[in-house]
């Protein structure tokens, strides 16, 4: 360990014998390293303060810098370095079983912006999850999922071809028109679900929307169906984002294997890696054909009763709107015109309410 002696000079006798015989030693691990690092700047701290015995020291006083500036010129590196090394130990040391591979990792490796950065993630993510939760069909949503209904025109008339969809589709002109940036946060992803024929239009509907496409999940299917190049095994979702969001990655690929369900039913593994991926109070699904739980599922194919999760969250909703109100915030956002006279939003249908007679 090379020091930097006129620094050394500088510090109490007894704190200079420790780290004299800590640099005899083995190189340290980091988390050592952070160890001799945070008591050195316990001293450092102690002597900053206004009326401290100065006996103990060789009579100098400190410039007027960061106590970590001192230690980064002791050990010849920068201060932000010693804070991000002190930050993951304390951090292990605090709660071990949640940041505990973070220090083990920073041993193995001997680097720390890697765990450092992840450190940054975890505390970010769990803060997000901590938020009230969005207003049920207003948001705004942290993380959206949209599987429109997109056309298809071949033989869609003919009731005999086994490709005919079991829903009413939109064009690509009107999923475009969706306004789903209404109801997303800032910072905000979005996962788009898309055919292998509709990959391209899907790039103009991002566009549209306002949303950066990031990479492309692909879900790989048990089972063939239909095509007529090739027989579809796949079907992608596309993560895009705008603002800056953030993301929890530990070992999720851009590969999702799980089998078929019903017709357009997406995997419940695809559910679990977007909440592990995405941290959010609450999530959003437009054009959904089921409830989940801690999702607002969108859609007039939603099999809504007074006992699913979606109800419990108006309740939970109302509780968030009434401390916004009285904190000065807006209150509930009353329904648009045109929405139908069940509450679900316009722009969420597959299908075009009836008129009234």
């Amino acid at each position: 360990m090379e020091l930097d002696r006129d620094t050394l000079r500088r510090l109490p006798f007894a704190l200079r014998v420790e780290i004299e015989e800590n640099a005899q030693r083995k190189e340290l691990t980091q988390s050592e390293l952070a160890t001799v690092q945070g008591r050195i700047l316990a001293e450092l701290r102690k002597q900053a303060k206004p009326g401290t015995r100065t006996d103990l020291t060789s009579g100098k006083g400190f410039p007027e810098v960061r106590a970590t500036e001192i230690v980064g010129a002791l050990f010849n590196e920068s201060r932000k370095q010693v804070e991000k090394r002190i930050a993951v130990k304390e951090a292990a040391d605090a709660e071990p079983e949640k940041f505990g591979k973070l220090v083990d990792d920073m041993d193995r490796t001997g680097r720390v912006d890697g765990p450092f950065k992840r450190l940054k993630v975890m505390r970010q993510a769990e803060a997000i999850r901590k938020e009230p939760p969005p207003l049920p069909n207003r948001g705004p949503y942290r993380v959206i999922v949209a599987d429109p209904p997109w056309p298809y025109e071949k033989r869609q008339e003919d009731p005999s071809h086994r490709g005919v969809l079991p829903y009413t589709s939109m064009s690509i002109a009107q999923i475009c028109a969706v306004p789903a940036s209404s109801i997303a946060h800032d910072d905000c992803i979005l996962w788009l679900w898309v055919t292998n024929h509709h990959i391209r239009e899907a790039f103009a509907v991002l566009d549209v929307w306002g949303f950066q496409q990031k990479t492309i999940l692909t879900w790989t299917k048990d089972k063939m169906g239909m095509g007529d190049w090739l027989r579809g095994q796949t079907e992608h979702c596309l993560m895009a984002v705008r603002g800056k969001p953030i993301v929890h990655l530990t070992n999720q690929t851009t590969a999702l294997s799980a089998p078929v369900r019903a017709h357009s039913q997406k995997p419940d593994e695809f559910y679990e890696l977007v909440e592990k991926l995405c941290p959010a109070p609450r999530y959003a699904y437009l054009f959904s054909r089921s409830v989940r739980e801690r999702w607002d599922c969108h859609g007039d194919e939603v099999p809504y009763d007074a006992a699913d999760d979606f109800a419990k969250s108006i309740d939970v909703a109302y509780g968030a709107v009434r401390e916004r109100v009285a904190g000065g915030g807006p209150s509930w956002t009353p329904p648009s015109a045109l929405d139908g006279p069940d509450g679900i939003p316009g722009f969420l249908r597959r299908t075009r309410p009836e008129p009234p007679p």
